[in-house]
This record gives structure tokens, C-alpha cells and sequence, in this order.
């Protein structure tokens, strides 16, 4: 399809247009800003609803096809069936359009899409420039787009620019191991019979018919390639994320020992021939590794995933300087072409890019990775993709994806290519229950998270991934009703009712977002540079959040009324009694201000070492004090009270609790994984 040109009235001669005007509106495409004249407001676009209203404006006057707006969307990408409907709806809620009479982006059945007003085009030097108004976020997040360095281009040649995205991207990569198109495989899938339970965290050895994996937590497996076992090794508490030696019969594992790492070294027979010293960690992944003796370990710490090069020789560990902004969060590492490593680094818009440790590019992904690994045989990377169900795919050096596998049920939660290609995957399947006080489910689903928070009135509000995207549901009176559509990759991380009951308070990344029973009120930015570390209310009017470092409050415009430097990575406010609760140094304390908190704090409670690893999730409810915390890999769930003698007990000690409630009544609510089901799968290139 050749570029259409709108009127020639209407075209700027000789500079590529920026701006585009039509009715009471004029979009900025080169900063995805939209104006309303009427309202005299400025919204920014999520950059590709900015993309998709650029495609309508510069094709005015023609239908564009889904296909056509798919590719040009998501070049080279597959994606799925409803996302281009996702961007227009959003679209027309910024324009305020209604499908079924349409003032602007009229459906035409089985053929597309077409913009219906008159636009006028102005060049950048000669557009006014719009006055901006301070913007409310609705439950979207804002963030950058990974085209911007292109938009400049876009609107000379904008439809065939448009189409060749892909490839002006992988010219990131500085050499290519791969032709420019080539045609990968297809692949079917094989069961590898095991015993009924749980197995995941698989490793394939490149060579050797060797596999390795983690059976119900603490039993290491190591089997042949068709599932025939050999030998075992049962730990006291958990362990994880084996890696075989590229060449060598010596395998790596990690054990999660009190508020500590341990990195085991064994041979095929699961042998110990080396244990590291203890390590501080939260959470760990796989290890890759570099050379005989080098190992790069990728560990979650307080502030997120840091990576080390550790010498098991000398047990020598020394911290990895990635090349990475401060806003960016590092993933994984992975050994890949020429047997070098390469680190997974995530931005805060969500695009993923795979760097060497020189700050080279090597390939880029337009949504966030986490779960990946190298395949020998294509010179390929194997990830999740950027759906709700984290398909398998492929992507080379060139740029050009492939489809793998796709998911049926669950998940893939960890996979591992050896030489010839074969995938070794383990595909999860579950169902979560956030019960009530008859321990009968007032909700289920094979969803991925959950953050139940029941008010005095019964009525629970929660997060849940049942649609693969981070939503906000609420029951009330036997019913569930979905408070948020947002469909993006943001996280949310934290719920709260208002003392009066009526609306609800809720984050998605640093964004804050309140709601009614029915419908987002409005959201806005936390203004914290790192995440968010807990929120809450002051009273019906105020709202505050922490980031460990600072906390902020607002008033319900989203307007910063405070911003107090404290540094704590446990805090709440009391609303009944005004006071702050802290956890400090292992000791829990009660103030009036944070300002003056050391002046005038009340020791409460001394706090077991187990009851402040990993801590999180404070509740208040009847005078008493709730919080997770994490030891050895297993969960826990405190209690203590906040008036004499502060007794601090440990009301729940178990596996894969994600989250917890408290009944009106005081009773203890866990939201749990349940019918726990993982099986390692062979994803098997087919002989071409």
C-alpha cells in the first residue's frame, strides 16, 4: 500500500508536519501531546495510541485495515487478537468518540478503520505553542516511546517508515550472526513423564543427555533428556535455578538458607563439590556461566536485581557495573553468541534490551522480558513475549521473531536450550483462593498475583492477573465487579480503603489511583524516584507514600502538600490513633511526626530476626499490627499489638502465600496458590 496524501491544501510544502488540527483538537506528534481547545487541557498519549492516531491522521480520507494497522503497529511482532481494539478504545476515550456514532474514527465492517474530520497540517516552525495545564493521569501510565528517536522522520515518509520499524531497529545489534530472513523451525511438544508433583526450574545440558530440576521445593533431580531419573539430592529447606556447565558434568544451584543464598556446585551424580558462603539476598535466578571457574549471579537485593562475578575457587564475589540508568532495572544475564555474557536490562517504559558489559546493544524487545535463554542452534534469543500469556518466542540478531509455542494453561516459568535446539520447559498451572472466614473461596482463578483488602462492611477489594494484566476487582454483596481496564505492564502493588469506606486507593508503579465502587476517580504521579515502598491515608483527605527514602503526601487532586525525607522500608500510619508505625534496626515504634521521629518514638516490640526479612504488606485492623515477611523461602505472616504488652506473634509459617486478608471479624484471610502443578515439557524442532 502506497502512502496516501491528504488534501493539498492542507499539506506543508516543505517541512514534515508536526502537528496535526481537527475539529477542537491539535496533536503534537512530536510529543504525543493532544490539546483541547474547549477544555483548554493538554494530555500526553501513551506512545503507540500516539502512533495509531498519527497512522489515522496521515492516512486521512482512507480505510486502513486491521492487517495494514497491525503491522505498522507491531512490526514483525505477533501480538494478540484484541490489542489493536485495546489502543482504540483508548483512543476514542481521548477523544471522546463513541464507536456506534462516530465523530472520528468510524469502523468500516470487514474492511477497517477511517478517520472522519477535515485536518489541517502545520509545520513545526510555524505551530504556536499551546499553553500546558498541569495533567491527571487516568488509570494509564505515561512513558516514553522506544520510536522517539525516529519521530522527526516519521511524517515525511510516516506509512513506510512506519512499516520498516523493525529493521531500523535490529541496525542496534553491531554485527549479525543471523541472514537477514530466514526460516526458523516448528516445533511440537513432547511430555516428559515424571511423578505426579511438582517439578520446574529445568536445565537441559548442552551436550550431554544430562537434565537437571527442582522437584516439591527441595529435591534436586538430575535425569536423562527423556525423563529417566539418576540420581537425588532432598536439602532441609528450599532450593533453585540449577545450570549446568556448558561443557563440563558440574551443575549450579542455589539454596535459600534464613535471609541468605547459598550457591551449590555439584556434580552429575548431585554430589556437593563446592558451597559458597552465605549470601544476603531476597531472591535469586539462574546463574550463567562465564568460564571453569567464573560464574555471574544475578541477586534481588533491597533495591532490586544486582549482578556479581563470582570465583569459586577463591569464593571471591564482585559486583558487576551494569550499564544502566538509575530508572532502568536489571533482569537476568544469559551466555550467548561466542560464548560471552550478556545482561537483560528493563526501562521504565517497559522496552527490554540485551547489552555486553561495553554498553553495546545486541537486540531490543518492546515489551518487558523475564523469562529467557539462548539457543545454540538458531543463534536466537527464546523469551516470553509481550501477550497476556507469555508465549514462547524467538527473535534473531536481524530483528525477524518467530513464533515457538503458545500456552494453553499456566505459564512457562523457567526453559533451557541445548545445542540441538530442544527446548526444555517447565509449564506451571494453579489456582489461587482468596478465602473467606468459612475457609470456603470467595474468589478463584489460575491467576499470577492477589492483594485482598476486606473493609468493616465485608466488602473486599483486590488485584488480580486473571486477564494476564495487573486489574482491580472488587466484591460486594456475592458479586465481583471489575473496577479497572487498564491492559498495561504496570504493576499493582498495593490496595487501601479510605477511612469513611468510599473510595479506594491503589498504585500502578509510581503512579497513585483512586476509585469509587464503580470507576477510576482520577490518578497521579507519586513524584518518588524509586518504587514504591508502601501508601496509605492520613485521613479522608490526605494520602501518603514511601519509597524507603521519602514520603509524600497529597491531597485528593494529587496535589504535594508534603515531602519529608525518612528512610524506612517498613512504615504505616495509624489512622485512629495519628501516629506512624515504624520498623527500625529489628525494633518496631510508634510516633507522632516523622519529622521529630527520633526525638519522640515509643519502642513497642523487639522483632525476631525472621519477622523483618523481607518485610511487607502492613495491615492494621482492631488495634493489631499484620505484616509478611519471608525466611528460608518460606512465608510468614505476624501479628503484634500496638497497645501493652505488644506481644508480637507468628500467626501463619507456609509456602506460596502471595498475599493475606483480615476478616471484619479479625480473622485471618490467606490468598494462596493451590492445586500446584508443574511438569517439565519438550519443545522439539520438527526436521525441516
Amino acid at each position: 500500500m502506497s502512502p496516501a496524501q491528504p488534501n493539498s491544501s492542507h499539506v506543508a510544502h516543505d517541512k514534515a508536519p508536526t502537528r496535526f488540527r481537527f475539529l477542537h483538537w491539535c496533536f503534537d506528534a512530536e510529543k504525543d501531546e493532544l490539546w483541547n481547545a474547549q477544555t483548554k487541557t493538554n494530555s500526553k498519549l501513551e506512545p503507540q495510541v500516539a502512533r495509531l492516531l498519527t497512522i489515522l491522521l496521515t492516512q486521512h480520507g482512507q480505510v486502513i485495515s486491521r492487517e495494514k494497522l497491525n503491522e505498522a503497529l507491531w512490526p514483525n511482532t505477533i501480538v494478540e487478537a484484541n490489542s489493536l481494539y485495546q489502543l482504540l478504545t483508548k483512543l476514542r476515550k481521548e477523544l471522546k468518540d463513541n464507536a456506534r456514532s462516530p465523530i472520528y474514527i468510524k469502523t468500516v465492517p470487514k474492511k477497517g478503520y477511517l478517520f472522519l474530520p477535515d485536518i489541517n497540517i502545520e509545520p513545526a516552525q510555524t505551530a504556536p505553542v499551546t499553553q500546558t495545564k498541569p495533567m491527571v493521569v487516568r488509570d494509564t501510565v505515561v512513558s516514553n516511546s522506544m520510536f522517539a528517536g525516529i519521530k522527526a522522520k516519521l511524517f515525511k515518509h510516516c506509512w513506510s517508515l512506519l512499516f520498516a520499524t523493525g529493521a531500523c531497529f535490529s541496525a542496534i545489534a553491531f554485527f549479525s550472526t543471523t541472514p537477514s530472513s530466514v526460516l526458523p523451525p516448528n516445533y511440537e511438544r513432547h511430555d516428559i513423564t515424571y511423578d505426579l508433583g511438582v517439578e520446574f526450574n529445568i536445565a537441559a545440558h548442552q551436550d550431554k543427555d544430562l537434565l537437571a530440576y527442582v522437584e516439591k521445593f527441595n529435591t534436586l533431580e538430575i535425569t536423562d533428556k527423556s525423563g529417566n531419573k539418576r540420581f537425588k539430592q532432598t536439602f532441609d529447606t528450599r532450593i533453585a535455578h540449577p545450570t549446568w556447565h556448558p561443557s563440563e558434568e558440574k551443575l549450579a544451584f542455589w539454596q535459600y538458607l534464613q535471609d541468605a543464598c547459598i550457591l551449590h556446585i555439584s556434580d552429575s551424580s548431585a554430589s556437593i563439590l563446592h558451597s559458597s558462603q552465605p549470601i544476603p539476598c531476597h531472591l535469586v535466578t539462574a546463574p550463567s556461566w562465564k568460564s571453569n571457574n567464573e560464574l555471574v549471579l544475578t541477586i534481588t537485593e533491597r533495591h532490586g536485581n544486582k549482578a556479581y562475578l563470582y570465583r569459586h575457587e577463591s569464593s571471591q564475589l564482585v559486583k558487576i557495573p551494569l550499564p544502566m540508568q538509575p530508572n532502568e532495572r536489571y533482569v537476568g544475564a544469559v551466555r550467548a553468541w561466542e560464548d560471552q555474557i550478556y545482561y537483560l536490562i528493563v526501562d521504565d517504559t517497559f522496552q527490554s534490551r540485551l547489552v555486553s558489559l561495553d554498553g553495546k546493544v545486541h537486540m531490543t524487545w518492546h515489551f518487558p522480558l523475564w523469562l529467557f535463554n539462548f539457543d545454540p542452534a538458531q543463534q536466537s534469543i527464546i523469551s516470553n513475549d509481550g501477550s497476556a500469556h507469555h508465549n514462547l518466542i524467538g527473535k534473531y540478531r536481524s530483528g525477524q521473531t518467530y513464533p515457538i509455542f503458545a500456552t494453553t494453561q499456566g505459564m512457562f516459568s523457567s526453559l533451557s536450550v541445548d545445542k540441538k535446539g530442544d527446548i526444555y520447559t517447565a509449564a506451571e498451572s494453579w489456582q489461587v483462593n482468596i478465602r473467606d472466614e468459612y475457609n470456603l473461596p470467595i474468589f478463584s482463578s489460575s491467576s499470577y498475583d492477589y492483594l485482598p483488602v476486606t473493609n468493616k462492611l465485608g466488602e473486599t477489594v483486590f488485584m488480580s492477573r486473571r486477564t494476564g494484566y495487573c486489574e482491580i476487582y472488587l466484591h460486594t454483596g456475592n458479586q465481583v465487579k471489575q473496577l479497572s481496564f487498564h491492559k498495561g505492564y504496570e504493576y499493582v502493588d498495593f490496595l487501601a480503603w479510605d477511612p469513611k469506606l468510599s473510595k479506594i486507593l491503589a498504585n500502578r508503579d509510581r503512579l497513585l489511583v483512586l476509585y469509587d465502587r464503580n470507576d477510576v476517580l482520577t490518578s497521579f504521579h507519586s513524584q518518588h524516584q524509586k518504587p514504591l515502598k508502601q501508601f496509605g491515608w492520613r485521613n479522608n483527605q490526605t494520602l501518603w507514600s514511601s519509597d524507603g527514602v521519602h514520603v509524600n503526601t497529597f491531597n485528593l487532586d494529587g496535589h504535594l502538600l508534603s515531602k519529608t525525607k525518612f528512610e524506612s522500608e517498613f512504615i504505616t500510619y495509624h489512622v485512629e490513633e495519628k501516629s506512624w508505625i515504624v520498623v527500625e534496626d529489628g525494633k518496631l515504634y510508634r510516633a507522632d511526626s516523622l519529622i521529630n521521629f527520633h526525638k519522640q518514638k515509643q519502642l513497642l516490640a523487639e522483632l525476631p530476626d525472621e519477622a523483618v526479612n523481607m518485610i511487607r504488606n502492613p495491615r492494621l485492623k482492631n488495634g493489631q499490627l499484620y505484616w509478611q515477611s519471608s525466611w528460608s523461602k518460606t512465608d510468614l505472616i505476624w501479628k503484634a499489638s500496638l497497645s501493652a504488652p505488644f506481644e508480637v506473634t507468628n500467626i501463619k509459617k507456609e509456602p506460596l502465600i502471595w498475599h493475606y486478608d483480615i476478616a471484619p471479624d479479625g480473622a485471618l484471610l490467606v490468598a494462596k496458590m493451590e492445586s500446584v502443578e508443574s511438569d517439565i515439557k519438550l519443545i522439539k524442532p520438527l526436521t525441516q
